[in-house]
C-alpha cells in the first residue's frame, strides 16, 4: 500500500468519525433543547403573574451627585484626572490604609516565627508617601499594559 492510498484511508477514517461524532452532538442537543422547553413551559404554568404593591411611595429626598464642585486647572479650563482622584482617595483613606497596614504587619510579626533569614523581619513602618506611590502604580499597571511587570 503505497502511504498516498495509506493517507486517503486515513482520511477517510477520520473524517467518517467527524460525521459519527456530529450526529451524536446533534442528538444530544436536540434531546437537551427538548427537556429545557419542557421545564421552562412547566415553570411559566406554575407561576401566577400579579401587581406587585410598593411598600412605599415615598421619593427620595437626599443631595445626590457631588457636594462640592470638582476645581477646574487654571490652564485649559479641564478637570485632570488626579483632582477627580482625590475626591475618592483622601488622605483619610490613606491614613487608615497606612495604620491597619502597619498593625496587620505587627501582629503578622507577633504571631509567626521567623526564620533570621526571613525578609519579613526586614519590614519597616509603612508611610502616606509609600501607600500613595503603590496606588499610583497599580493605577498605571491598570491604564498602561507593559509586556513585564519590571518595565512598571
Amino acid at each position: 500500500m503505497s502511504s498516498e492510498e495509506t493517507d486517503i484511508e486515513e482520511s477517510s477514517n477520520s473524517s467518517s468519525d467527524v460525521n459519527s461524532l456530529d450526529n451524536d452532538f446533534t442528538e444530544m442537543q436536540f434531546e437537551s433543547s427538548s427537556s429545557e422547553e419542557q421545564v421552562m413551559d412547566d415553570d411559566v404554568d406554575s407561576q401566577v403573574w400579579g401587581e406587585i404593591e410598593s411598600e412605599s411611595d415615598a421619593e427620595f429626598s437626599e443631595d445626590h451627585g457631588m457636594i462640592q464642585e470638582v476645581p477646574e486647572n487654571l490652564k485649559d479650563s479641564t478637570i485632570s484626572p488626579i483632582d477627580c482622584y482625590r475626591y475618592f482617595i483622601t488622605a483619610a483613606i490613606i491614613n487608615l490604609i497606612v495604620r491597619e497596614t502597619n498593625r496587620y504587619a505587627e501582629q503578622h510579626l507577633e504571631t509567626h516565627e521567623l526564620t533570621k533569614r526571613s525578609k519579613t523581619l526586614q519590614w519597616k513602618p509603612t508611610t502616606h508617601e509609600e501607600v500613595l506611590k503603590f496606588l499610583e502604580i497599580i493605577i498605571e499597571m491598570g491604564l498602561v499594559q507593559m509586556p513585564k511587570v519590571d518595565y512598571y
